[in-house]
């Protein structure tokens, strides 16, 4: 972590002050830049994406969705409300890029799938290093008609434990997925 690090940074300088004075920045010049670090580091997207697309769909003509059944699994492990929460921050996203939500007979259905697994981040060879739960939500999109799948896109990141807070944070995630979407926004356009 950016912490552990500007610990290391600021405790090598605090005890090598002194042997050259050219060559170590002052505890001010470091305090600050240390500071710096921590507060820029938080700067930027923590979440990352992976995609993949079928190169011989053709995005423009799909007009119509539906969405798949959450797996038994999600069911299990994330509340009702959560899990309608997911499904409409991705129908927003559909439908923003002109697709409409049908019960039958859609041009594609949208699976959706979220994992949980422990992960470890830090330095190796530092005892800075620390489990945490990472979260993954993952949409795929099968035409329906070729029974093929077209696209999937999958954004991973830390777990949010507050329930608000991930309920806040869930449009931008998902709005994050749709930017590997091959087919624009009606305000993009």
């Amino acid at each position: 972590m950016p912490y552990d690090l500007a610990f290391l940074l600021w405790h090598n300088i605090c005890f090598f002050k002194g042997e050259s004075k050219g060559t170590i920045m002052s505890s001010k010049i470091a305090g600050l830049w240390i500071l710096s670090m921590v507060l820029f580091s938080g700067c930027g997207s923590s979440v990352k994406l992976y995609s993949d697309i079928d190169d011989s769909a053709m995005f423009d003509q799909y007009t119509t969705y539906n969405f798949l059944d959450f797996s038994e699994g999600n069911k299990k492990t994330i509340t009702g409300m959560e899990l309608e929460r997911i499904r409409v921050a991705f129908a927003r996203e559909i439908e923003n890029r002109g697709m409409s939500f049908v019960e039958e007979n859609a041009d594609i259905s949208v699976k959706i799938t979220v994992y949980h697994r422990q992960a470890a981040d830090g330095y190796y060879g530092y005892a800075g290093r620390f489990q945490y739960m990472e979260r993954a939500i993952a949409v795929d999109m099968y035409d329906n008609r070729t029974q093929k799948q077209i696209w999937h896109c999958a954004a991973v990141g830390e777990l949010e434990y507050d329930p608000d807070d991930r309920a806040a944070g869930l449009p931008i995630v998902v709005a994050k997925i749709f930017e590997r979407y091959p087919v624009q926004t009606s305000a993009e356009i």
